[in-house]
């Protein structure tokens, strides 16, 4: 009935509709979680197909977006554990600075994220900047409370150091 309501939502609104209104909320947190463009784009189009394939999963059509987000979240996850078996390399994009503060700031602050391991750059990413409970971000990753509260305080405490050493 739900894989209905699904259907039925994706035909109300159109899929140009959806990726509308969900797109712009997943390639966000997809860029933050990847740190790159190119695959953040990959895994926000691979969720909206297997969103639609496995339609019949989503239990209440108004929690949408936490579906689609705990969809983006493992796949992002899912790509990097296989990468890494075939890969071995570190990517470095160098930005240019910039003289204003605000800016060498949020550098500073993507440099450091990026050095955070991905699993607590999600968390990081689902709690703080689209505003999940510790409840609601250790149900999308699949882990316990506890584990996303130590992820939490990790990657802050590694956070704060790394922006207090620049």
């Amino acid at each position: 009935m739900v894989a209905v309501a699904l259907a039925d939502t994706v035909s109300e609104l159109g899929i140009s509709d959806m990726l509308a209104q969900h797109g712009p909320t997943l390639l966000a947190a997809a860029r933050l979680i990847t740190m790159d463009e190119a695959e953040a784009q990959d895994v926000v189009q691979v969720t909206f197909e297997i969103a639609l394939r496995r339609g019949h999963t989503l239990r209440d059509v108004g929690s949408l977006r936490a579906w689609l987000l705990a969809i983006e979240t493992r796949e992002a996850v899912r790509r990097v554990r296989s990468m890494r078996r075939f890969l071995s390399f570190t990517p470095r994009l160098h930005d240019i600075a910039s003289a204003e503060p605000a800016h060498d700031q949020t550098l500073a602050l993507r440099e450091g994220l990026r050095a955070l391991p991905r699993r607590v750059r999600a968390a990081i990413t689902l709690h703080y900047l689209e505003g999940y409970s510790v409840h609601e971000t250790a149900t999308v990753l699949g882990v316990s409370d506890n584990t996303i509260k130590t992820q939490l305080k990790t990657g802050l405490a590694r956070l704060r150091k790394d922006l207090r050493d620049e």
